[in-house]
């Protein structure tokens, strides 16, 4: 198993709710109804979007430093986060199979 942490950006309030992205991961989203709630929903959606990623061959993006990221004006933030998922090492055995024609 591989330990994969990112930065993701917390936002919203508890009267709104709570969602959860991921600077370094294009259409990495969760959300909550607390900010407890969106953080344990943003580590599924992790190692879901990077299992996806991975099963389909594509590069995996390095994590940013979360210092790096600025932020967005005007954007509700509520806070900053390293999101963990541990997923398999890939093999051979889960490499999606490549035809000639590839």
């Amino acid at each position: 198993m591989t330990l994969h942490v990112y930065p993701a950006i917390l936002e919203g309030d508890a009267e709104t709710g709570f969602s959860v992205y991921f600077p370094d991961l294009n259409g990495c989203v969760s959300a909550g109804d607390s900010a407890s709630e969106a953080a344990l929903n943003a580590q599924e959606a992790l190692a879901l979007h990077l299992e996806g990623l991975m099963g389909e061959g594509l590069p995996v993006p390095a994590p940013s430093d979360l210092s790096a990221i600025r932020p967005e004006p005007g954007a509700p933030e509520a806070a900053r986060l390293l999101v963990t998922a541990y997923l398999p090492d890939p093999s051979p055995l889960h490499q999606p199979q490549r035809t000639h024609a590839e």
